[in-house]
């Protein structure tokens, strides 16, 4: 075991006991929706430990000794919890001269489901908290990004080469979201096959290659699109059980929701994800309209936008009937710097984006650089403080303008 990996788990365990309890928490209850053994689960993630690095392990296992929860509880959340608890999200992007300066800006919107019996201490509106996670280990590529608390995998993030990466789900006619046979849930992270590419590439390039091996000998937990840029281009790899694809853009736009489009014969109809249509036409006609001129805050509108809402077919996702509803639940625009990576800027939103994107820097929202420390970072965002404060699925209504991001 790598004692200084295991070292730094532990203290992202002390700082988030309390939101490692709360997620674990909803991860069981997933468990038992499906009516799947809970032993079953653990035996399972012993099982397919290798499929998560020693140092991943390492860091697991530190986490869950400062936070006091078994170890084989928060690896097989490590394992699963992806699959059994799907993440929606949308994606944009805007690649080289895209971008108003030239240079790529990637957007993600990242959505969840929740459950309504998700209640009491350990939980909040019945959903899970989002952190701001920083990696930085000593022989590989840093890691800014956001995360569930107590996993490694990353919903999205960007290295201090300059990549960055964002997932979600796609909602296609070879999966159930409600099966419950085995091969539905003990399958692969996309957030950790997202992790290993940024802590192993230098461009956007390199990261699909180091990615692309795992899928074939591997599927994603569940079928999704893995977006992913440097300055200059977009790749954007889409995957399920038998089938791989991928779209590489250059100075052009390009976005996802929750469908194929290049494997566009595996989507579901409109009549059954109306959501996952009218968020992707949404995001493609916002980039359209601003093709050459993209702007972080364009981005940052998109990230509040309404349209077709607000509710579930609007970019910031609001429950309409039922907890569980997909709701947005934070958002990250990185403005990647071809020529001095490490000073690409990270733009991150926690908790409802209609709201964390009108306060003041550092209260609901952060601006920092691919080479900030979790000094540079307000505690607030690596507890999941801001989180707990910006979550809501009232839709902004007042009359506080958007903050300015420079």
């Amino acid at each position: 075991m790598n004692t200084d990996i295991y070292d730094r788990g532990r203290e992202t365990g002390r700082r988030l006991q309390a939101a490692i309890e709360h997620n674990l928490d909803g991860f069981w209850r997933a468990v038992a929706d499906r009516d799947i053994d809970r032993n079953t689960v653990r035996t399972v993630a012993t099982d397919h430990r290798d499929r998560l690095t020693e140092d991943t392990r390492s860091r697991i296992r530190g986490m869950a000794d400062a936070a006091a929860v078994p170890y084989r509880d928060l690896l097989a959340f490590n394992l699963f919890e992806e699959t059994l608890v799907t993440d929606g999200c949308t994606t944009a992007i805007a690649a080289g001269d895209a971008a108003a300066d030239g240079e790529t800006i990637f957007f993600k919107q990242s959505d969840k489901k929740g459950a309504d019996e998700f209640e009491g201490e350990n939980y909040h509106q019945h959903q899970q908290i989002n952190v701001v996670s920083i990696e930085n280990p000593a022989d590989k590529n840093k890691i800014i990004g956001v995360t569930a608390a107590g996993s490694t995998a990353v919903k999205m993030g960007m290295n201090d080469e300059g990549v960055a990466i964002g997932s979600n789900i796609s909602r296609t006619v070879t999966f159930d979201e409600e099966g419950t046979d085995s091969k539905d849930w003990a399958a692969a992270s996309r957030g950790e096959y997202m992790r290993q590419g940024l802590l192993h590439g230098d461009t956007a390039e390199e990261v699909a290659k180091h990615i692309t091996p795992m899928l074939f000998s591997d599927p994603m937990s569940s079928p999704g699109n893995i977006p992913i840029a440097d300055a200059e281009k977009a790749i954007i790899l889409e995957g399920e059980f038998t089938h791989l694809a991928s779209e590489w853009v250059e100075d052009d736009v390009i976005g996802r929701a929750n469908k194929f489009q290049a494997l566009d014969h595996l989507a579901r109809s409109r009549e059954e994800i109306p959501s996952s249509y009218s968020r992707y036409e949404r995001v493609m006609e916002v980039l359209e309209e601003n093709d050459g001129d993209v702007t972080v805050e364009t981005m940052r509108d998109l990230s509040t936008d309404h349209e077709n809402g607000p509710g579930l077919e609007s970019v910031c996702r609001h429950e309409e009937d039922h907890y569980t509803d997909e709701t947005s639940l934070s958002a990250a625009i990185f403005d990647l710097d071809g020529e001095a990576p490490e000073t690409s800027e990270i733009y991150i939103a926690l908790g409802k984006p209609c709201h964390a994107w009108r306060t003041e820097e550092g209260n609901g929202w952060l601006n920092i650089t691919a080479d900030a420390t979790e000094a540079d970072v307000p505690d607030r965002f690596l507890t999941g403080e801001a989180w707990l404060e910006h979550y809501t699925e009232e839709a902004y209504e007042g009359e506080r303008e958007l903050a300015p991001l420079r």
